[in-house]
């Protein structure tokens, strides 16, 4: 919270109920729009096994606690892959098998190979959110925030501009416009998306 209010230059305690909603909000979206969980902890994911590279939708990867590959999709104890038969990129949260697919399919029909045939179970350091993600999150709760003051300003009327005779103000975002995020924000955050399976 002190790092979005330092960024907003907002010294009191004031909105900070408003501030907290927002936060809430813009880590939820952030979540949403990239598919990932910046705040760490520890992650089961399952994937297709007819592929040498499994793409975890968490990284930097601090362990990997288990892979298991099953064609049953049972998951049980016996089906623990040893670990010298992986490699971790774990930077790029990426699982590379050392002996081409993690399962090979079995004739034109057969199941072996569809998805949802390995399960990784990973973790990820909870201390690690890039630096742009940091910013994107601080511009978007910047953006609600300024849009909030702007209604309470106009007493919530959705207005661009306002005159009381002897000043007029302008209000350079349009509060009708239905933008909620800012391209900025979205271009930041391109690089962080999980790609589309």
């Amino acid at each position: 919270m002190s790092n979005v209010k330092d960024a907003l230059l907002v010294a009191t305690g004031d909105d900070d109920d408003t501030l907290t909603r927002l936060l809430a909000a813009a880590d939820s979206f952030i979540a949403e729009h990239t598919g990932r969980a910046f705040g760490g902890g520890t992650f089961t994911e399952v994937h297709a096994g007819n592929t040498g590279l499994l793409f975890l939708r968490n990284y930097p990867v601090s362990a990997v606690a288990g892979v298991r590959v099953d064609a049953a999709r049972q998951f049980g104890t016996d089906t623990i892959l040893p670990a010298a038969n992986y490699v971790l990129h774990a930077d790029r949260g990426v699982i590379e098998s050392v002996g081409g697919v993690f399962l090979r399919s079995r004739g034109r029909r057969g199941s072996a190979g569809a998805p949802g045939t390995v399960q990784v179970t990973y973790s990820t350091p909870t201390d690690a959110v890039p630096g742009a993600v940091k910013e994107a999150l601080s511009q978007l709760v910047g953006h609600w925030y300024r849009l909030a003051k702007t209604s309470e300003d106009l007493g919530g009327v959705l207005l661009t501009e306002t005159s009381d005779g002897a000043e007029t103000k302008q209000y350079t975002w349009s509060l009708a416009s239905g933008l909620k995020v800012p391209a900025g924000v979205l271009q930041i955050l391109a690089p962080f998306r999980v790609p589309a399976a």
